[in-house]
């Protein structure tokens, strides 16, 4: 039987995660998750052309050129509720599994 991993935290939550606190260029998500900068500025855009984020200005990062600051917006709030709505009921259902685990086995 293939087991198949549950990913909690996808990408896109960490970078609207990021976002819910401060506004950042996507080197600045780059730097702070540890991904690339091109996967960043995927994520970016298609966290945009959904309307979970925004440009909210630009800065100057280091001594490279302007960088557009992104910011979350309203609907993209709503969207790490979800995800952390169902991944709360998914640690509901394994420790529901754990207890029925030890039951069995002390029976």
């Amino acid at each position: 039987m293939k087991r198949e991993k549950i990913n909690i935290l996808t990408n896109e939550i960490k970078v609207l995660c990021l976002l819910y606190d401060e506004k950042l260029t996507r080197a600045e998500i780059s730097e702070r998750t540890g991904l690339d900068y091109s996967s960043v500025s995927y994520i970016a855009l298609r966290l945009e052309s959904l309307g979970l984020i925004r440009i909210a200005g630009t800065k100057k990062v280091k001594k490279g050129p302007l960088e557009d600051m992104y910011e979350i917006t309203e609907k993209g709030i709503q969207e790490i509720r979800q995800e952390l709505n169902r991944v709360w009921n998914y640690m509901e259902i394994l420790l529901r599994l754990k207890e029925t685990a030890a039951v069995s086995i002390t029976s």
